[in-house]
């Protein structure tokens, strides 16, 4: 494998995504609970919308890559 981290490492960002993933969720929802709005869209129904599917990485992605950016480089 081609990766900059070892098991431990990678443990630890797996779950430091894992955690960023549910606060973006957490975070969305609460928004939509301010706002009073159900779905974001109708794109998927029953789905509550595009960017309820993509929430939680819309807060792991930039985290996950300034970790992997970091490790990469030092």
């Amino acid at each position: 494998f081609i990766t900059p981290f070892s098991p431990l490492q990678a443990s630890a960002v797996a779950f430091v995504a894992c955690t960023m993933g549910f606060l973006g969720g957490l975070v969305a929802s609460a928004i939509k609970r301010d706002q009073g709005v159900k779905d974001w869209g109708h794109l998927i129904e029953g789905h509550g919308g595009m960017l309820d599917r993509t929430d939680s990485l819309v807060f792991a992605a930039p985290i996950f890559f300034h970790i992997v950016r970091y490790f990469w480089t030092v």
